[in-house]
């Protein structure tokens, strides 16, 4: 990408505002950068076959609403359609393009065509969306659903493998210097990817910190990049880590999982199930190491 295709990218990410900066003594205005947020609705269409006429049906449903800052729109919906089960790779996916019918929605409904014979599992969906409106769920029935989308082996693909621990000092810094959202407003999370001599690989940044991984996620599924025995990646995210991270990591083959913040007791449990290398509190001093020790050397 050109660096004016980047600004210009930025620029559609940021509004400008006036505020007031209030003191103990003084009162002024003055200009600012804030991010922008808006809906994004995913529309999932697929073909069947009616048992009543032996034709092919069109059936639609509204796989998810979700808040989040604009750009990088194609590669959010794969990460999240793959992350939550519903594709297992971005060939069972003939087209994702946006709904500009609705003048009201312009630029926020996209539509996603499956591929022929690609029918997802509704119920799957349905746990989608119940979680993300308002949970419902224990920690022990999200631990099952997500053994059930049958993720990748992660002892099988790093074995034998190891990070260097004098790395983890450095993910922090690098990720941030690549974070041109975050310096121009201070209101985005951001993910990014290393491979296992701390190379940065991509890094996203939105509003939402699940909608920066699934970015992070999608991209790496639009280019093919699927994870390959003896290849470890480290993603490293802003903020906390819950269980949707950690299934979001475990899905895209990923061992290694660092975050800026802390994480959830269901995040630990889930990576001790599915053997995910869980780090916490990174900073270039420091970091906690809540499972999958022997990942990390010295």
């Amino acid at each position: 990408m050109t660096e004016i295709a980047a600004k210009q990218q930025i620029t559609k990410r940021v509004d400008k505002v006036i505020y007031s900066r209030v003191g103990k003594h003084s009162r002024m205005l003055e200009h600012d950068d804030v991010v922008t947020e808006q809906p994004l609705q995913i529309n999932l269409h697929w073909r069947c076959i009616s048992t009543d006429s032996k034709e092919q049906a069109l059936k639609v449903k509204v796989f998810a609403i979700t808040m989040r800052t604009l750009g990088d729109d194609k590669f959010l919906i794969l990460g999240l359609l793959f992350s939550e089960g519903v594709i297992n790779n971005v060939s069972e996916v003939e087209s994702i393009f946006i709904d500009n019918s609705d003048e009201d929605a312009k630029g926020n409904r996209w539509q996603v065509q499956l591929a022929m014979g690609k029918v997802p599992i509704l119920t799957s969906i349905e746990r989608f969306q119940t979680t993300y409106s308002s949970c419902g769920l224990c920690g022990a029935t999200s631990l099952k659903a997500l053994e059930l989308k049958d993720p990748p082996n992660l002892l099988t693909l790093t074995e034998n493998l190891t990070f260097n621990a004098d790395l983890i000092y450095i993910l922090s810094d690098k990720m941030r210097e690549q974070q041109k959202l975050f310096s121009l407003t201070g209101g985005v999370h951001g993910a990014a990817l290393f491979n296992q001599q701390a190379e940065l690989l991509s890094v996203f940044e939105d509003i939402g910190r699940h909608n920066a991984v699934d970015k992070l996620i999608g991209q790496r599924l639009y280019t093919q990049q699927s994870p390959q025995p003896k290849e470890m990646l480290i993603m490293l995210v802003s903020g906390r880590v819950s269980f949707e991270i950690v299934q979001k990591a475990v899905m895209a083959g990923i061992s290694i999982l660092a975050a800026v913040g802390a994480p959830s007791d269901l995040a630990i449990k889930a990576a001790q199930r599915f053997e995910l290398t869980l780090i916490g509190f990174t900073n270039n001093e420091s970091f906690n190491l809540y499972h999958g020790d022997w990942r990390i050397s010295h």
